[in-house]
């Protein structure tokens, strides 16, 4: 009973981060390591509350203009996430559990040396002349796509990293095309491991339940919050060290 109290709570709170920033998955499959669970089970069945967490994040969101825009401004983002993500998914149900440690210490790695950098672009303004996704965007987003595919903690991060270094958003306006493509992205991946045998569906359950709250806390509220904005790169900076942390513990044990 404990413990799914706080699988209940860590949920929530992974809601919330997720909305603002990316990467609560790292508290999330952190607790249902906890619990007992490998690895390989624990990356699955942290889709069931990711799933529930990016569809209440969307919906959640209110009906402006901006938000109309910046979904059309996102189209041409969805097939290649959408391939990468099938292909990742396929090949994630079946990776061995020492691979995937290893992939998730290189890439929070990498997350936390590309957010410490440019700190004067995560707290701009979106580019008036930002140019429209081209190849290189295509390319990041297939390689987000096909990592989310596999191993879903840190998406939203490496999503805020294209979007905002390298496209040119504001933090705020990335949150929002981040949650669009999350969408597309957790989608079919879970659907891809409902399929296999990793599922632990009651704490995947009480996490959801938990994410769902904290994603409407997030995505109501505190994104529109213009006084929350310029922490929430300190947020990255905490959630992806600890995530970096957990995962390079994880990999030489």
């Amino acid at each position: 009973m404990g413990m799914e109290v706080l699988l209940f709570f860590g949920g929530l709170v992974a809601g919330i981060i997720n909305t603002l920033a990316g990467n609560g998955s790292a508290l999330t499959v952190g607790l249902l390591l906890a619990s007992g669970y490998d690895g390989a089970v624990a990356n699955a069945t942290n889709r069931i509350g990711v799933l529930g967490s990016v569809i209440v994040s969307w919906f959640s969101l209110p009906k402006t203009k901006r938000k109309h825009y910046l979904l059309k401004s996102s189209k041409e983002l969805i097939l290649p996430t959408l391939l990468g993500t099938l292909i990742g998914g396929l090949i994630g149900v079946r990776m061995d559990a020492t691979a995937m440690e290893w992939l998730l210490a290189i890439v929070m790695l990498s997350m936390l040396f590309s957010i410490l950098t440019k700190r004067s672009r995560w707290s701009g303004a979106s580019l008036l002349d930002r140019p429209k996704p081209r190849w290189k965007s295509w390319l990041y987003f297939f390689l987000i796509g096909f990592y989310g595919g596999v191993v879903q903690m840190g998406i939203g991060v490496l999503m805020l990293i294209v979007l905002v270094l390298i496209d040119k958003w504001s933090m705020r306006d990335g949150n929002v095309i981040k949650i669009i493509m999350a969408n597309v992205l957790s989608v079919p991946a879970a659907f891809i491991y409902f399929s296999s045998d990793l599922m632990a569906w009651r704490p995947g359950l009480i996490l959801a339940a938990g994410g769902m709250i904290g994603s409407w806390i997030g995505a109501r509220y505190l994104v529109r919050m213009p006084r929350v904005q310029p922490y929430v790169r300190y947020l990255l900076i905490a959630v992806v060290t600890f995530g970096s942390v957990q995962a390079i513990i994880k990999a030489l044990t």
